[in-house]
Parts: C-alpha cells; structure tokens; sequence
C-alpha cells in the first residue's frame, strides 16, 4: 500500500522524530489539510512509570502509545534505546508501524539497554523499586514528586554500580540533571528510582534454570539509615548466602526467564522495614569473581557443565 494511502486510512497518528519537532512543522500542516489527527512527537517525550502490580505503560506525552492506530518513525539515529521500546510496545499493542522492518525487527536486546530490561521486569510482574524513565528535563521536573526524596538516578547503560547518584533533594537532582546534559545529548539515556532502604545488596548466579550461588555486599547509601552503634556505623556483610533462601531463588529465576537470560547475575534489594524483595539489575555479563572467592564455586566449570548438556 502507498504511504499516503496508508496514512488516510489511519485515524489517530502518531509522528515521531529524533531532534527537534519544529523541522516537522509542515508535515503537521499537510496532515491537517487533508483531515488527519497527527501527533508529533521526539524521541525524549517517551517516558514510563512503574506502578507495583501494574500493566506496563509506555507514554508520549500523558498518551498511551498504544492509543494510536499507526507510528511513523522518522529517523533513530542516537535515538536507538527509546526506539527500541516504542517498537516492542508498538509490535505487542498491535499497531502498524512506518516503516514496516521495525514490525520484525529487534532493534536493541535487553542486554545492551537497562530500559528494556526493565519493561520486561515489569511484563513479568516481577517487584522492582517505582521507576520513572524519561527525559532529564522531565526526570528533574517531575521524579521528586513521583518518587520522593532521596532517590536514585541510574544511566541506562552503567555497569557494575557505575553511573548511580542518589540526590537528596530537588536542588540536587536539577543540578545532577545539568552535569548529565551533555551525555544526554551524545546519545545516552538515565532513570529515576525510588530509594530502598536496604543495606546490603544480594547477587545470585544463574546458570541454566539453576541457582548455584550467591553473595552479599553493603550497599553504597547504607550510611543514611543504618543506625549507629556507639557512634560507628555497623560493617556490613560480605560474604557467600548458604543456603540460598528458596523465595530469594524462585525470584532470580523468574527474573532470568523475564528478560531471556540462561547465564544471569540477578541483583536483589531487601527492604529494611518491610523484608520486601526488589529485583534491580538482571547482568547478562555478570562478574562472578566475588561469587568464586565467597562461594568456592568454580563457575566457569559450571558454564561449561550446563553447555555440555545443551
């Protein structure tokens, strides 16, 4: 079918763009003459909002992608991990998409984008701290009051606890939104978190549908809640967790399937107050050093084991 024709036949449109919506000016106005409801949009007004329990929700704006009866995608560019979640989104609402290799194609796997990982944490109903991704100009507007303070801001594409901050306050966050600006603009991409009170973090190895170990480490803001003993805030733990508890295990199982992972470091936060569980990080590279030095465990004879096997 011709795009034009494609396009008439199409009742609600979305437009979307990488750069500047003003150079669509135009194409809004062509769209009006001939009748058509058009939304343009830039890649930076996706953002979404984890609710416990809830469905995922991708939005431009305040609107449901899933609302629109077609998505023209003009341009990726730097734009490929936004893109990749309009397109998952897009391709699970049922909605067409121009041009139509993005109806079949993957764009950016789970392993190489946090956000991706995430929604699909969230398609599995798996608990995670409350997420907001957006912008840095709408992660600075609007995550103290979706989140609270403190909270957490992590770049999509950190490793190994690098490119975390925790702002304590509105005056924190917009000046950590600044210094971010500049890799924002060169292609990268950051979240908000809600802040967990847990003062040590567990990372469990999988290998195959099989947990064969897990550690424990302090976690980076224990100090600002942690309760002193004698003036001294208390060491935390760092050691192997034997036996691994089965519902720690039945979470970073679920939690390796949700994202399609057979050799996974799931990452675990236990909420201080609550003893709640909260599924941070699924690593498809996960360093297993630590892991061999507290566990004894030769992991990469149980790689190999589970290869074999295949």
């Amino acid at each position: 079918m011709d795009f034009w024709l494609t396009l008439l036949n199409m009742n609600n449109i979305l437009v979307i763009v990488a750069g500047k919506k003003k150079r669509l000016k135009l194409f809004r106005q062509e769209g009006k003459k001939l009748g058509m409801e058009m939304t343009i949009a830039a890649f930076s007004d996706l953002n979404f909002v984890s609710e416990r329990e809830s469905k995922f929700t991708l939005k431009v704006g305040t609107k449901d992608v899933s609302k629109f009866d077609l998505i023209y995608i003009h341009l990726v560019g730097k734009r490929l991990e936004e893109a990749s979640l309009l397109v998952n989104y897009a391709n699970e609402s049922g909605i067409k998409i121009i041009d139509s290799l993005y109806e079949t194609q993957k764009l950016m796997p789970s392993s190489l984008s946090k956000a991706m990982e995430t929604k699909l944490l969230i398609d599995a109903k798996l608990p995670i701290p409350k997420t907001f991704f957006a912008s840095l100009m709408h992660i600075n507007e609007k995550a103290g009051e979706l989140l609270d303070f403190p909270l957490v801001v992590k770049s999509t594409t950190g490793r190994k606890a690098r490119d975390v901050w925790s702002p304590r306050d509105a005056i924190e966050l917009k000046k950590l939104c600044q210094e971010l600006a500049s890799r924002e603009k060169a292609g990268e991409h950051f979240f908000a978190q809600e802040f967990v009170k847990a003062s040590q973090r567990i990372r469990v190895l999988v290998i195959g549908e099989k947990v064969v170990g897990a550690i424990t480490r302090p976690t980076k803001w224990r100090k600002r809640f942690v309760k002193k003993v004698d003036g001294e805030t208390p060491e935390g733990k760092k050691e192997a967790v034997k036996p691994v508890p089965r519902v720690l295990s039945n979470l970073d199982l679920k939690a390796a399937k949700a994202v399609s992972l057979q050799i996974c470091g799931v990452d675990i936060l236990v909420d201080e107050a609550s003893g709640k569980l909260y599924v941070i990080e699924a690593n498809a590279a996960p360093s297993w050093k630590l892991i061999e030095k507290d566990t004894g465990i030769n992991v990469e004879r149980a790689i190999m084991a589970y290869l074999q096997k295949l």
